[in-house]
């Protein structure tokens, strides 16, 4: 993968592309991109509302990213609880069947003891 990235004086543009594309393709699609946003009546009404709102309210993006975060970490907790759950699960049905083997082969047992003791 290769990174591109083009300045403007308030701007960043990036691309990430594959290899086989090469350099020109995406510096070439940056540009086009770059001409598309610096025209104000192109400009995109809901990227610079979003902008907006990011740069006006800070602390809200931050506590959802804080949210976010929180979120992602218990969801990692649960699944490793329900592997073990899982695990567990698998272990007790290897546990009921050896219990079985062990009380077919009891019976087995008995049964052989009855007769040789008749």
């Amino acid at each position: 993968m290769l990174t591109n990235i083009i300045f403007s004086i308030h701007e960043a543009y990036c691309v990430v592309a594959v290899e086989s594309i090469g350099r020109q393709v995406p510096i070439a699609c940056l540009e086009r991109i770059k001409d598309d946003f610096t025209k104000k009546e192109i400009w995109c009404p809901k990227l610079k509302e979003q902008m907006q709102y990011c740069v006006d309210h800070p602390e809200e993006i931050s506590k959802l990213s804080k949210v976010k975060a929180q979120v992602s970490e218990v969801k990692g907790v649960m699944m490793e609880n329900i592997e073990k759950v899982l695990d567990r699960g698998e272990k007790i049905e290897i546990l009921v069947d050896k219990t079985e083997n062990l009380r077919s082969q009891v019976s087995e047992c008995k049964w052989e003891f009855v007769f040789f003791a008749s």
